[in-house]
């Protein structure tokens, strides 16, 4: 018989009532935008945010945080479940990260104020636990008319709240990973520029805003493709790290990024057991021509100096000249700038030099050492690197290299002049091993325009006397002279450099400059 004190007072709810409205909630929220348009997005071969969120992690580790939440409007509210974006904390390979995922099955994936909130609560949370922050990116912008009173900056966040950004509040460094997995804008943008790390599937879009705003703003008629696509943010600015053909390949992607990196800068990064390199140390020499002019890929250099199948490339298909990825050497994970003289020689443009101060900064933030492979014919010069600011790009990279506390390795395989040699990890920068290989070259330009600049009343002289061909011939010989004094001899006797060093011994020779750099402070 029960107590009359135990039953509810009329108006007030029973557990049993509860549990079924919990029940009814959670079941909302698990159901997404419904089954149509969950269907529709299958159809296309598509993940949806949930699924996107479980297959990036651990099986079974998913802690969803704002499950129930919805749009604060009161004419949409349970319409927009977990008002459109999915967050919480896992695991990859054991260690915790926090989530963030756009559900594009409602409302589009647009950002209300409830899921900005939400947005800037798992942010600040991954800041202030030392997590890694991973953003997968599928999203029409921000919600209207939501966002569209006088008060739409309290989404980014008030000096109560968290930013939706999580960048307000300065704490320890932690990786952040962007995944655009559909056409996404607004919010997605802005992780992609925050983000060390951005992958994109093929067919996906990333930008400021879509078609449709940029054409109401505008009157420019533009496609996904146009704005944010592949040869935009790729190929073009950079903005997106890696192109993958599928979603699969993203997350995994994604997951391969996080394996080189330690959870937050203050701890070490996770090592793994070394594994012999790909090429074999006895076959570089015969990978890089002798004539400093004839391109060769440098990626099977680096495969002879890196673990065998460790090495991560960073924007491969951006500013080509310059390859930039990570790796590791010994089981270490390392950062890895080398010269690619298989496009326009290897030369140091403006986009190569903003991928490498990109790479230089995320070594410097956790402690990963500096790999430079140098094969390198100078700094591009002319009224488009001039037009792009490159001595602005060029001080910026200097500086960060310079101040990089981290350790340096320079290793000079055929040639290296000017500015570029100095700044892309030369002696002058701290570097704590440079060596060269023995035919390599060390100056302030080619040795044919040096020619040309010093001699260049001389050749004219000649060439107005006795013609054109013993111009040439006195060029030829001129250029002999400038050749024996760029051997490194001079700067390798004068302590200008550390060592010379056959190409077979490039690898242990990086392993060495690995150890004297890793210093105890």
């Amino acid at each position: 018989m029960h107590d009359p004190r135990d039953l509810p007072e009329p108006g007030e709810t029973t557990k049993a009532e509860g549990t079924a409205e919990l029940e009814r909630r959670r079941a909302l929220a698990l159901g997404m935008g419904g089954p149509e348009r969950l269907a529709a997005l299958a159809a296309k071969g598509r993940l949806n945010a949930r699924e996107r969120v479980h297959a990036l992690l651990d099986e079974g580790s998913f802690v969803e945080l704002g499950m129930l939440a919805h749009s604060d409007r009161p004419e949409v509210g349970e319409r927009a479940p977990a008002d459109a974006a999915v967050t919480g904390v896992g695991t990859v390979d054991g260690r915790k990260v926090c989530v963030i995922a756009n559900d594009a099955t409602v409302m589009a994936g647009s950002t209300g104020k409830v899921g900005a909130r939400k947005q800037g609560q798992i942010m600040s949370l991954a800041g202030r636990k030392g997590y890694p922050l991973l953003m997968l990116g599928d999203a029409n912008g921000g919600r209207l008319p939501d966002l569209l009173g006088s008060d739409f900056g309290a989404s980014a966040g008030t000096d109560e709240g968290e930013h939706f950004l999580g960048l307000r509040v300065a704490g320890d460094r932690i990786p952040r990973v962007t995944a655009i997995l559909g056409n996404a804008y607004g919010d997605p943008a802005f992780w992609a520029g925050s983000s060390d790390f951005v992958v994109m599937a093929e067919g996906a879009s990333v930008a400021l805003s879509g078609p449709s705003l940029v054409a109401s703003s505008t009157g420019a008629d533009t496609t996904h493709d146009m704005l944010g696509g592949a040869d935009m943010t790729v190929r073009t600015t950079g903005v997106v790290s890696r192109l993958e053909p599928s979603e699969a390949d993203a997350l995994a992607a994604v997951r391969r990024f996080l394996s080189y990196l330690p959870s937050n800068a203050t701890l070490p990064a996770p090592t793994a057991p070394a594994v012999t390199p790909a090429t074999p140390p006895d076959a570089l020499g015969d990978l890089v021509p002798d004539r400093g002019r004839r391109g060769y890929d440098v990626r099977k250099v680096i495969d002879g100096v890196v673990d065998g199948g460790s090495f991560f490339e960073l924007h491969p298909q951006f500013a080509r000249s310059l390859v930039a990825g990570l790796a590791r050497v010994d089981g270490r994970p390392v950062g890895v700038l080398a010269n690619q003289p298989k496009h326009r020689g290897g030369v140091l443009d403006v986009p190569a030099i903003v991928k490498a101060t990109r790479l230089v900064d995320l070594c410097t933030a956790f402690g990963l050492p500096l790999v430079f492979l140098q094969d390198l014919p100078g700094v591009l010069v002319g009224v488009e690197s001039e037009r792009l600011g490159v001595a602005q790009r060029l001080l910026e990279l200097f500086t960060a290299i310079a101040r990089s506390p981290v350790p340096k390795v320079t290793v000079v395989l055929r040639k290296a002049f000017g500015f570029g040699y100095i700044v892309l990890g030369g002696a002058p920068m701290g570097t704590d091993y440079v060596v060269a290989w023995p035919n390599a070259e060390i100056g302030f330009m080619s040795a044919e325009n040096a020619v040309q600049v010093v001699h260049h009343r001389r050749l004219q002289a000649v060439r107005a006397e006795h013609g054109e061909e013993a111009a040439r011939q006195l060029a030829a010989q001129l250029e002999l002279d400038v050749h024996r004094a760029f051997a490194p001899w001079q700067a390798a006797s004068q302590s200008f450099i550390h060592d010379v060093i056959r190409p077979d011994e490039t690898r242990a020779a990086v392993v060495r400059g690995l150890f004297i750099g890793s210093g105890y402070r």
